[in-house]
């Protein structure tokens, strides 16, 4: 793990390709902002160190340091909004008294909740269970759980799409993008609003290099696997 440096930017990223963490710094790059960013390899515990743990007692990334305001934001959606908001992007994030503002805080909360955390118990059915048959029937129950929620959010971009707020690319997309590389084949079936919107939102410019880093990135740790 790297160390920052004195002469700092206006923020100091900690992530990983590969990771969820990676859609804050897509919203960095939409912004064209300025950012110090330091690899966390979650493969070889560097989440879980005395050092990391100092900037994020959480153990978890992202880790994202406003280095002006002097603070640390760690769960993926609050950085997110966080940025967004602090850099009036409203093409990312629409602001308080804008009529979307509801759909997009609705919509990052059902992903971040409700939609990832059948994806993750799925990915990390290990944690669940104390044998190889109690993992496969975490993974099972985790699998149809998503798919349900896979469904309303296809079932909406279709019937309001291409993008979660209609015709307006927002935050919500950029995490549902990353959300699929996660899913995979987890749910079955035919998705193609889901697809339209993922293709639109990783064909963006400033996303398209940092989703392919993020690909390879999540081969890597695939292969490796994630200490338990």
């Amino acid at each position: 793990m790297g160390h920052i440096t004195k002469n700092r930017p206006m923020y100091t990223l900690y992530t990983l390709p590969g990771s969820r963490a990676t859609a804050v710094e897509m919203v960095i790059a939409e912004l064209g902002l300025d950012a110090e960013v330091f690899h966390i390899d979650i493969t070889r515990n560097e989440h879980r160190s005395v050092e990391y743990k100092q900037i994020n007692p959480r153990a978890t990334i992202p880790a994202l340091i406003d280095n002006d305001m002097v603070v640390t934001v760690c769960e993926t959606v609050a950085t997110m909004l966080y940025v967004a908001d602090k850099h009036q992007a409203a093409f990312l994030a629409p602001p308080p008294g804008d009529p979307d503002r509801a759909l997009l805080l609705d919509w990052l909360a059902y992903h971040s909740i409700e939609v990832q955390e059948p994806v993750k118990r799925s990915w990390y059915a290990h944690r669940y269970a104390e044998t190889s048959e109690g993992e496969e029937i975490v993974r099972s129950q985790a699998n149809s759980l998503f798919a349900e929620r896979w469904h309303i959010v296809e079932k909406h971009l279709a019937e309001n799409g291409p993008y979660h707020l209609g015709h307006r690319y927002s935050l919500v997309d950029i995490y549902l993008l990353i959300t699929s590389t996660f899913s995979g084949q987890l749910a079955p079936g035919n998705f193609p609003a889901i697809e339209e919107c993922i293709r639109l939102t990783r064909s963006r410019h400033a996303i398209k290099p940092l989703f392919e880093a993020h690909i390879a990135g999540l081969k890597r740790i695939s292969r490796i696997g994630v200490p338990g």
